[in-house]
Order: structure tokens, then C-alpha cells, then sequence
């Protein structure tokens, strides 16, 4: 878990509260208050009144702001998308559970040491989350890291869709030269037509060369398709010549 941006979204968390409404306050400190309770039953006690003294509707974002200052910890989206609430006991869990999910938060849950956990791991849930807390920097944020990892993840593709491509390229050049090299050799080279013989000696000459660029050395140009359908000839008569021998 990335402590560090956790301490900095809850400290945007805590600078831009609202609690010009008492209702709001009174929910707010008391939640912030769980901090210092070690009693679990006084804990769920408190849990239960504030849930029971939602009044306007600003209460219940006030209310899971305070509830993840106190219990809350979310990774960088940059990283990974995880955000979690940890609580004291099982009960007081199952309880946030509930409460949350009748409000439109759906959480799921799991036990990590003596802790218990409600967690979403889904980028839209956590920017449903802060946006409900009122914390639209954070979502702006988190949607911004989205569209970064979806840019950087594109253009990985990208560049692996190339690499393949270059290495399928150089495996049939190689294939090609190889070819080309055994018929002058042998001096089977002459007897290709004359079209075969000129793309063999530019493929020859440009190793590494795409089709599209062997078709632009061509006098005059021939197309990428053009190029394909020569080197295959190529390929069918040189192996045609070996079946012979």
C-alpha cells in the first residue's frame, strides 16, 4: 500500500472539508473520534448512532471521509488501483458493510492479520468513492493516472506490435538471402526470370528492408504485394530446383 499517497490524499481530505452544518460536524468529529476508542462495542456504538443521525445530504460523505481519514489507505493509481477500509473487529466490518452498501457503496471484504477489511480494487468504484466524499481533486486525479496508463499502454502495444513485425522481417530476409546466396553459389542464380532476378538482388542488397521499401528500389517502384508475390516465387523456384536434384 502507498503510504505516502495516502497520507497526502487524506491531507487534501482534511483541508477541504465541509462541516458549516452541525449535523455534518457532529458526524464528522464523531467518527474522527473512533481513533482514540479502543472499546469495540463503544466503537460500533458510535458507528451505529452516527449511520442513525444522517440528516442532510451532505451527511453521509462527510461521514466516509472521516471513516477513511481514520480507517482509510489507497495506492497510487498510477501503480495500481486498490482502496481499502481496515477496522478493529469483524463486527464493526460487516456493519460499515452494510451500511455503505444501502447507500451506494459496494465494498468487498477480507481479513489481513488481526485486521478486517472492506477493499475495491475497480478504477471507477474508488472514483465513485472519493466522489461521494467530496474529494474531486483525488477523482480528477485518479482519472488523469487512468488516461496516462491507458496512453503508455497503448503505445507499449504499439511498440510491441512493431518489434514483431521487424522480427518477422528480418526472419524471412534472412530466409531470402540465404536462398539467394545457395543459387549464386551453385549457379542456379541466372536461370531465375528476369523480374525474380532484379527484386533477389535488391533484397540481397537491403537486408533488413520492409517489403513497402524493396518495392521503392524497384525501377519502376512495385508495390509491397508486388515484392510478396516475387520472393515467394522466388522461394517456390528454388525449391522446385531442389526437389530435381
Amino acid at each position: 500500500m502507498s503510504e505516502s499517497y495516502s497520507k497526502n490524499a487524506k491531507s487534501v481530505l482534511l483541508e477541504s472539508v465541509e462541516k458549516h452544518k452541525k449535523c455534518c460536524s457532529r458526524i464528522y468529529n464523531d467518527i474522527l473520534s473512533l481513533a482514540s476508542i479502543k472499546d469495540i462495542d463503544a466503537r460500533l456504538d458510535l458507528l451505529e448512532r452516527s449511520f442513525r443521525f444522517l440528516k442532510c445530504g451532505s451527511c453521509f460523505g462527510v461521514l466516509l471521509r472521516a471513516l477513511f481519514i481514520i480507517s482509510g489507505n489507497v495506492t497510487d493509481p498510477a501503480k495500481s488501483y486498490h482502496l481499502e477500509l481496515s477496522f478493529e473487529s469483524e463486527a464493526e466490518r460487516n456493519f460499515c458493510r452494510d451500511k455503505l452498501s444501502e447507500n451506494g457503496i459496494d465494498m468487498k471484504e477480507t481479513k489481513r492479520k488481526n485486521r478486517y477489511l472492506l477493499y475495491v480494487k475497480d478504477s471507477t468504484q474508488i472514483e465513485d468513492f472519493f466522489a461521494v466524499m467530496g474529494a474531486n481533486t483525488l477523482a480528477f486525479d485518479l482519472m488523469n493516472s487512468k488516461i496516462l496508463r491507458e496512453v503508455r499502454g497503448d503505445a507499449n502495444r504499439q511498440m510491441n506490435c512493431d518489434m514483431a513485425n521487424i522480427k518477422k522481417t528480418l526472419s524471412a530476409a534472412g530466409k531470402h538471402i540465404e536462398i539467394i546466396a545457395e543459387m549464386k553459389e551453385k549457379g542456379t542464380f541466372i536461370r531465375l526470370p528476369a523480374d525474380l532476378r532484379e527484386t533477389a538482388e535488391i533484397r540481397f542488397a537491403n537486408d533488413q528492408a520492409s517489403m513497402a521499401e524493396l518495392g521503392r528500389y524497384h525501377n519502376p517502384p512495385i508495390s509491397k504485394s508486388g515484392v510478396k508475390h516475387r520472393l515467394d516465387k522466388l522461394v517456390d523456384f528454388y525449391e522446385d530446383i531442389k526437389n530435381k536434384e
